[in-house]
Formats: structure tokens, C-alpha cells, sequence
């Protein structure tokens, strides 16, 4: 079977996971595979690796897709729009020659809400993917509004696309939520894979001994409540000796804020580390061993799920969140870390507090991280991600 992979992302968590692990699960199995992605892939220390892993694997090319910075529905649809038209194009480029059977898609966050207006829109080629945002269980309980009535009409057009055959989700609040829609059939909850490295990677001068370190992990975007961090940080450090580690590529908006004078000014630049590039496999390992703490605060985005929250849970480290959407539900349910406050300045001493008291308390400390173990081995009860691809794949080969 010819198989195309979509993933245009270059940055953060999905091809470094979610891509390379859809390869890993259908290897070995009788598949002619193709990626289609960015060209910006080449700059990437990923790209090397997925080669290095698939020998066989074609590389196909595509426009970047990104992300509506607007938060405003319109915008989003717009934005989805012309990442719908470029991936169009160039599925169609491809198939003339190819003839895919089957279309998997990593991430189809960039184009759920612009396929609903087209009812083939992959050119009668069966497709499935992975939807980590679906937006609609934000609002299922004020049915009366206005944004509840568009996201419902969306998610049911979506759904009732016939070539559309699986989705797969990792937000446990849609998958409760779906569970007595029509739809429910074409939903698979799945949990975060587990890439395991059989080594781990130093870095030099990240990890201070007798500090607490607290990892900052992935894509940085402002989302991450960068400006929040820092504002705690300055309390804390008067108290215990703490270590930022930021590992990851930084967003524009976010390079400013952590801008080296900045910190100076701030005198902060002691507390903080800044990894300003993409963060490989070996010492991804090393960062979550080496660290106590990882930091899942997150704003704009508040019932998106989160890889890096995810990440955690498999590395068994304690996380720090607000009070906000999936990763909150999470932490509220299973105690698996401190929950913090920004709304006054009262709120952001209390929370200092929180994370100071995990520093200075070992059994409080040992108690997020027992959470956070028993939370893993539940998990682990459920399908896997490599079981739940070769489901969907098999069943396309039928």
C-alpha cells in the first residue's frame, strides 16, 4: 500500500514524536511510505534522524503550515483555509504519479475546521489522522452560544466525511465528551507514545547541583507563560537556589523577553539557562532525568492538550500548571504537581510558595512524583500508540 505521511511541522512536538513514531510502528510492514513536509525540515537535526531511521522513506515537499496567532474563530478558518489549498495542491501534485491509497495526517489541527466544507477533499483518497485541539468541548456547556453552535456544526462536518476513516485524540475531556455523539466510532483515544533512547546525552553547565532545576520543554512560545516564569523566579530565588532550563526553539515574541539584558537587568541571568535550538533525542533523556520539575503553564491555549505534559508523565517528573483546560483536569484528578495563580499579585507569592515548599519538602515532593507514577501505570493499561496505527493501517489495507 502507498501511503502518504503529512507532517509540515518543522518545530516542537510533532515530528519529533508523533512522525517518527508512526514510522517506527509501521516498520517492517508491507507499506510504500511517503512524508510530505516542509522544506524547512532540512534545517532540522530531526530530518537526519528520520532518514537515519527509514532508509526507505520518500521525502515529498509541501508549503509551510502554521498556526492562526489570532485566536479569533475567522482567522483560524482563514488560516486553515490556506493551509488546506497548499496541501491540496500538493497532494495532488504527488498522486498523479503516485496514486496514494491512504493518507495519514500528524496533525490535523492546521485543516479540521476548512475540511468541513468539502466533501472530498483528498481526491476520494481514504484519510485518517491525529487531533490533539478540537476546541468544541471548551464551550459544550453553554449550548446556547454562538461559538458552541459553529464548533458543533464543524465537528459534526468533519465526522460525517465519508474518506475520513479514524481519528485519533489524546484529549481525554473530547474523547468523555464524544462518547455519545453519532461520530463516536471514528474516535480513538490513544496515549502519548513513549520514545525510549538507549542512551542519554550530557549538556554542559544546564544542571546545577543542590538547585531546584525546572525544565521548560519543546516549541518556547509565549503560550508557555514565559513572563509569568519569570516573575516567580525573582521571589523564589531569595528563598532556595533555582535553575530555569529553557530547551527548545524559541518563538520571535519569546527571544525578546528572554533577551540576555533583559535577565541582566532583572538579575536573573544566574537562575536562567537558555537552549535556543532544537533539543535531540539522547539529550531530551538527559534534561527530564537531570531536572525535578517541568513547567505545563499555559495561556490562550486553555483546553489544548500538551506533549511536553504528556512527556512528563512517561519520564515520571512532577509538573507545575495553572489552573486551565486538559493539563489541569489532569493535576486536579491525580495530584501530580503544584497548581499555580497569577491573578494578583497576592496569587503569584502563594504560588512562589508552592514550588519553594517542594524544594524544602521532600515528602511533598515524593508525593506529586508517586501521582505521577501511579498515573503512568494507568496508562499504560490502554492501547498503545504503535497498536492503535497498525489498526487503522491494517484496516485500510482490507
Amino acid at each position: 500500500m502507498k501511503l502518504l505521511l503529512v507532517e509540515p511541522e518543522t518545530q516542537g512536538h510533532f515530528l519529533s514524536l508523533y512522525a517518527r513514531n508512526v514510522l517506527k510502528s509501521l516498520k517492517n510492514k508491507k507499506n510504500d511510505i511517503y512524508i510530505l513536509t516542509s522544506r524547512d525540515i532540512k534545517k532540522t537535526k530531526i530530518f537526519k534522524i528520520l532518514k537515519k531511521e527509514n532508509k526507505d522513506l520518500k521525502i515529498l515537499y509541501c508549503k509551510n503550515l502554521v498556526y492562526s496567532k489570532n485566536n479569533f474563530l475567522f482567522n483560524l478558518i482563514i488560516n486553515q483555509f490556506k493551509n488546506y489549498l497548499n496541501l491540496k495542491l500538493a497532494i495532488k501534485k504527488y498522486n498523479r504519479k503516485i496514486k496514494f491509497d491512504s493518507i495519514f495526517f500528524t496533525n490535523l489541527d492546521h485543516i479540521d475546521k476548512a475540511l468541513c466544507f468539502f466533501r472530498n477533499p483528498f481526491y476520494s483518497i481514504k484519510f485518517s489522522g491525529i487531533l490533539v485541539n478540537p476546541r468544541i468541548h471548551q464551550f459544550y456547556k453553554k449550548k446556547i452560544s454562538v461559538r458552541y453552535i459553529i464548533y458543533n456544526y464543524l465537528i459534526n462536518k468533519l465526522f460525517s466525511l465519508k474518506k475520513l476513516q479514524k481519528v485519533l485524540t489524546n484529549d481525554i475531556l473530547f474523547y468523555k465528551f464524544t462518547s455519545q455523539k453519532k461520530y463516536r466510532n471514528k474516535i480513538l483515544f490513544f496515549n502519548e507514545p513513549a520514545t525510549k533512547e538507549k542512551k542519554q546525552s550530557p549538556i554542559n553547565n544546564i544542571i546545577k547541583e543542590n538547585a531546584l532545576n525546572v525544565l521548560v520543554y519543546g516549541a518556547i512560545r509565549y503560550s508557555k507563560s514565559i513572563e509569568e516564569l519569570i516573575e516567580i523566579t525573582k521571589l523564589i530565588k531569595i528563598k532556595i537556589n533555582i535553575n530555569v532550563i529553557f530547551a527548545g526553539k524559541q518563538d520571535d515574541d519569546v527571544k525578546n523577553i528572554l533577551e540576555k539584558k533583559y535577565l541582566k537587568k532583572e538579575n536573573l541571568l544566574e537562575n536562567f539557562k537558555i537552549i535556543n535550538r532544537f533539543i535531540e533525542p539522547e539529550e531530551e533523556v538527559y534534561l527530564f532525568n537531570k531536572t525535578q520539575l517541568v513547567w505545563c503553564v499555559y495561556k490562550n491555549t486553555p483546553l489544548g492538550s500538551s506533549g511536553v505534559f504528556h512527556l512528563s508523565c512517561n519520564y515520571k517528573k512532577p509538573v507545575i500548571t495553572n489552573n486551565l483546560g486538559l493539563v489541569a483536569w489532569y493535576n486536579n484528578k491525580y495530584k501530580i504537581g503544584p497548581i499555580l495563580n497569577f491573578n494578583t499579585k497576592s496569587d503569584l507569592i502563594n504560588s512562589s510558595e508552592k514550588i519553594v515548599e517542594l524544594f524544602k519538602n521532600k515528602n511533598k515532593y515524593n508525593y506529586y512524583l508517586h501521582n505521577q507514577i501511579k498515573l503512568l501505570n494507568l496508562i499504560k493499561k490502554q492501547k498503545k500508540f504503535k497498536e492503535l496505527i497498525n489498526q487503522i493501517i491494517n484496516k485500510k489495507n482490507k
